[in-house]
C-alpha cells in the first residue's frame, strides 16, 4: 500500500478504520505511526477511541462508540498586523541573575539535605570488643583529572593507607533488629578534619554531603562502615583502649533491600537514654 494512501480516506472511511482496530494497526497498515494517524484524526475532526477501550472491548465489556460529527469549518485566523520594533511593549519577563540562580540552586540543595535527616531512625549498639586493622598500597581510583561535584580531593594521591577502628558488638534497637550482630568500621578521612572542612566549606554550598557512612546486611550480621575525622580517630582508639566505647548510637535511614545511609553518629561510655 503505498505510504501516504490514508490522505485519501473520507471521513466515513478513516471514522470506520479507528473504530475497528487500535491506532497502532492503523498506522502499520498505511506505514504510517499511530501518532501521525491520530493527528489526521484530528484535523479531519473524526474521534477516536479513547485510552482503554480496546481492553475493555476485548475483556467483553461494553463501550460505547463515539458517533462522527458534522464537520466545522474554522474561519482562518486573522492576519496579525506587523509590529515595528518600536512599537513593541517591554518585555517585563523579569531575568534572574546569576546570584539569585546560585541562592536557588542553594535552597533546593537545602530542602534535599534536610529531609533525610528529619526522617532518620536510632539504632543502637552494645559494643562488646575492638581491633585495629592496617593496609597501604596503590589507589586504584587516583585520577587527577577526575570531577565528582568539587569532591576531587577523594581521588588525589596514587596510595591509600587505612587505619580502621573495628567495633563489635550487639544491637539493641531497633526491635527488628536487635539481637543482631554488628561490626563497624571507623575509616579515617582526612577531608573531613576541623581544619580541612572549613576550607573546603564552598564545595558544599550547592552539593552537601549525603551521609558519613552506611550499613548493609551480612547474613546474619550487620556490616557498617563509617567515616571519621583523622584528628578524631586518635581520641576514639584511646577510648576504645581504655574500654570507655560501651555503646554507639547511629541515626540514619531505614533499612532499604539490606542497605541504608547513616546521617550521625556517637560514641559513649554509657547508654543513651
Amino acid at each position: 500500500m503505498p505510504e501516504k494512501d490514508h490522505l485519501g480516506l473520507t471521513r466515513e472511511e478513516l471514522y470506520s478504520l479507528v473504530w475497528a482496530k487500535p491506532m497502532t494497526e492503523v498506522g502499520q497498515d498505511f506505514h504510517v505511526s499511530d501518532r501521525a494517524m491520530a493527528k489526521v484524526c484530528a484535523r479531519r475532526q473524526v474521534p477516536v477511541p479513547p485510552r482503554g477501550y480496546w481492553a475493555k472491548k476485548n475483556a467483553g465489556k461494553s463501550v460505547p462508540k463515539l458517533p462522527l460529527p458534522e464537520f466545522v469549518v474554522k474561519p482562518p485566523k486573522e492576519m496579525k498586523a506587523k509590529v515595528t520594533p518600536a512599537q513593541q511593549a517591554p518585555d517585563k519577563r523579569k531575568v534572574k541573575s546569576g546570584f539569585e540562580e546560585r541562592n536557588q540552586t542553594i535552597k533546593k540543595a537545602l530542602k534535599e539535605f534536610r529531609k533525610p535527616l528529619s526522617e532518620a531512625i536510632d539504632y543502637t549498639v552494645r559494643i562488646e570488643s575492638w581491633n585495629c586493622d592496617y593496609s597501604f598500597g596503590l589507589d586504584s581510583s587516583y585520577d587527577p583529572l577526575h570531577r565528582d561535584e568539587g569532591l576531587a580531593f577523594l581521588h588525589e594521591s596514587p596510595f591509600f593507607e587505612d587505619r580502621d577502628l573495628v567495633l563489635h558488638g550487639v544491637l539493641l534497637a531497633p526491635a527488628k533488629l536487635k539481637d543482631r550482630k554488628c561490626e563497624a568500621r571507623l575509616v579515617r578521612r582526612a577531608h573531613l578534619d576541623e581544619k580541612a572542612i572549613e576550607e573546603d566549606l564552598h564545595r558544599y554550598e550547592e552539593s552537601p554531603p549525603k551521609r558519613v557512612g552506611g550499613f548493609s546486611k551480612q547474613d546474619d550480621s550487620i556490616l557498617v562502615i563509617l567515616a571519621i575525622p583523622e584528628d578524631a580517630f586518635a581520641l576514639a582508639h584511646q577510648n576504645a583502649a581504655a574500654h570507655k566505647i560501651n555503646f554507639m548510637t547511629l541515626q540514619g535511614e531505614k533499612l532499604r533491600y539490606g542497605r541504608g545511609d547513616i546521617y550521625r553518629y556517637s560514641l559513649q561510655e554509657e547508654q543513651d537514654e
